[in-house]
């Protein structure tokens, strides 16, 4: 998991295949009980924005596209109390998002998760 995150390194943003990205999501990642992410992918899937908390949020860069993967930087809102850098790797997997979590502290700390679309 952490390798086909680490190792993209391709920055076609076109051409991806899969179902839409864009929406909100929502889920658990693992190993972190009560760490409720909430994941918004712009209808453009080149940006957005990641929540845990309200100390705890900011924005989406996306970076690459590959092996079916979109690789969007987490940048810190003004204000946050927690550390950036991580880098969320989101993939449809039928109705859901897998979310493949590159930590900027190291392989170690990497990890991933299911979301689910948020309806409205």
């Amino acid at each position: 998991m952490a390798a086909i995150c680490a190792g993209a390194t391709s920055s076609a943003l076109a051409g991806a295949t899969g179902e839409p990205l864009a929406g909100t999501w929502t889920g658990v990642i693992a190993g972190h009980p009560g760490y409720r992410m909430v994941i918004v992918v712009n209808a453009r899937e080149t940006g957005g924005s990641w929540r845990v908390s309200a100390a705890c949020q900011g924005s989406l860069t996306l970076q690459s596209i590959s092996n079916g993967y979109h690789h969007y930087l987490r940048k810190l809102a003004s204000g946050a109390t927690c550390a950036g850098g991580d880098v969320d790797c989101l993939k449809r997997t039928g109705v859901n998002l897998y979310d493949a979590v590159t930590s900027h502290l190291g392989g170690a700390w990497d990890t991933s998760g299911t979301l689910r679309r948020v309806l409205r």
